[in-house]
């Protein structure tokens, strides 16, 4: 709030008036002014009264509430003004202001119309009764709205995970697909390099044209084979060269029985089946042997150790 609103709203309401002279207050002045007219031989409270009787049974319930509120001002001790209010309360509706009323006739000395105490208490009691049934349905409402949005919850929950299985397992689709493509690639180079160093060159073409042919008497006109001789004897004649397979790696056998398994950041239950079983919808494996996950996996968190069942 801006000071200058605080300070105007401060003097606003400090109640520093100057009060009239020729009048102390004493807390009394309704019932002395009362009192004088009734010396004066003029029954103002007599007058309200009937007033006010007169507007209740016409139905004009707020007017004779306002007579009888005037009356009580000059005599505060009216037993039947008091029963009579009580009465226009009782019409109105306002059980606890209409039994505060008949209190205060019973205390001046009037005895109310048999019934109306009980009548009074058995409206508050079923005015209770009615405010805490509504309540108890508004708790109820919202008690069920709550269940409601718990389950919207799990279920939005198991859609995350299923999605999150469907993602890792187009991931690693994509993966294999590039590992085959890279693993298609290298066997290609090596089959070119196979060809490649197997084939014998010209000149050991020649070597061994050469040594195959036998030796010629002096004089004798030595056969060169030529560059065009047909390839079948070509490669009949060129020794062909034996390749060394390949040693065979074998990999070191899993160890058998459960594993641990520390979560990670970025680590779901999809993901861990991806990584130990190689693909992502044996989840529900790895929540079955840790209970300690909750419904759906939902407690998972870093650093928790968990059961990879085999």
């Amino acid at each position: 709030m801006n000071p200058m609103s605080e300070a105007l709203s401060a003097d606003l309401t400090s109640f520093d008036d100057a009060p009239r002279p020729g009048a102390e207050p004493d807390g009394n002045a309704p019932s002395r002014f009362g009192k004088v007219l009734g010396d004066a031989g003029i029954h103002v409270p007599s007058t309200l009264y009937n007033e006010a009787l007169a507007l209740a049974r016409d139905g004009h319930l707020g007017q004779a509430q306002a007579r009888l509120q005037m009356l009580l001002c000059l005599d505060p001790d009216d037993g039947e003004a008091h029963l009579l209010l009580a009465k226009v309360h009782t019409a109105q509706g306002r059980w606890n202001e209409a039994l505060t009323r008949l209190d205060a006739a019973v205390s001046a000395g009037v005895v109310p119309p048999a019934g109306l105490r009980e009548g009074l208490e058995g409206q508050i009691r079923s005015e209770r009764s009615r405010e805490e049934e509504h309540r108890a349905r508004v708790a109820a409402r919202e008690l069920g709205e709550l269940k409601a949005l718990r389950h919207e919850t799990r279920s939005l929950r198991g859609e995350t995970i299923r999605l999150e299985t469907e993602v890792g397992e187009g991931r690693e689709r994509e993966r294999a697909w590039k590992l085959l493509a890279i693993a298609a690639g290298v066997f290609g180079t090596l089959v070119i390099l196979f060809l490649i160093i197997s084939a014998p060159s010209a000149a050991s073409k020649a070597a061994a044209a050469q040594a195959a042919a036998p030796l010629a008497a002096p004089g004798a006109a030595v056969a060169i084979p030529s560059e065009a001789a047909a390839p079948d004897e070509v490669l009949a004649a060129a020794p062909v060269a034996k390749v060394a397979p390949a040693p065979v790696v074998v990999a070191p056998a899993a160890p058998k029985g459960p594993r641990i398994h520390v979560v990670g950041k970025g680590d779901t239950l999809g993901r861990l089946s991806g990584k130990y079983y190689g693909k992502s919808s044996a989840w529900q494996k790895i929540l079955d042997a840790n209970p300690q996950l909750g419904k759906d996996g939902a407690k998972l968190s870093v650093g928790m150790k968990i059961t990879i069942p085999e």
